[in-house]
């Protein structure tokens, strides 16, 4: 077996490991997560991978077909002896590691990457959805005042403060969507790659 082609990447060469954002669609197989790309030697169908991108979709690759990939992931993500996993980011939002900040305050409650060996505060850690502690108040109705025996009022009318139970509303507006499996911004979706080398494979057309 060749060893995979190595060059020196240019000025402003996106490094291996490097994630982005890619507003192209994917093969159906790529996601499923069902497929593997053929290995940066030979030769390959997909216009993306002949660019050494692939999809992030946890799949699992040999150590020495993507050494490049492998030397900056490691284990992180999942595998063992020569089979390693790259990171699965379908579904997920990114966020930056909060480590020696504040910008993160729930960071104990990160977990280590699903199969993976990094660390719950590292690269790779995965957060559920939350939403932060805090209440709607609203005043209710004023209680009607009671007559006294001679037919005045024996009080005033009260309201209180209570916090509310049903959907929250905008006055003048429909309801706020609401779900019951997360807390969510308005959103696009996106496939997410990753760079596995720095060489160009042969695209068959």
């Amino acid at each position: 077996m060749s060893l995979p082609f190595f060059v020196r990447p240019g000025f402003g060469e996106l490094p291996v490991g490097s994630v982005t954002a890619f507003a192209g669609t994917l093969g159906a197989a790529d996601s499923a997560g069902s497929a593997s790309p053929a290995a940066p030697q030979d030769y390959v169908t997909d216009p993306l991978e002949a660019w050494g991108w692939m999809f992030c979709d946890g799949r699992s690759l040999p150590t020495y077909d993507y050494p490049e990939l492998f030397a900056v992931l490691g284990y992180v993500y999942g595998g063992s002896g020569n089979q390693f996993q790259i990171p699965d980011y379908r579904g997920y939002f990114l966020r930056g590691v909060g480590t020696g900040t504040q910008n993160d305050p729930d960071i104990a409650t990160r977990q280590v990457p699903p199969g993976g060996q990094g660390q719950s505060s590292g690269v790779g850690s995965t957060q559920s959805f939350a939403l932060q502690t805090h209440a709607h108040d609203y005043d209710s109705a004023p209680a009607p005042a009671t007559p006294s025996s001679s037919g005045t009022a024996a009080g005033a009318s009260t309201s209180t403060s209570t916090p509310t139970t049903g959907p929250v509303t905008t006055p003048g507006q429909a309801a706020v969507q609401v779900s019951l499996y997360e807390t969510r911004p308005i959103n696009v979706y996106v496939n997410h790659i990753i760079k596995f080398t720095y060489g160009l494979a042969p695209l068959i057309r």
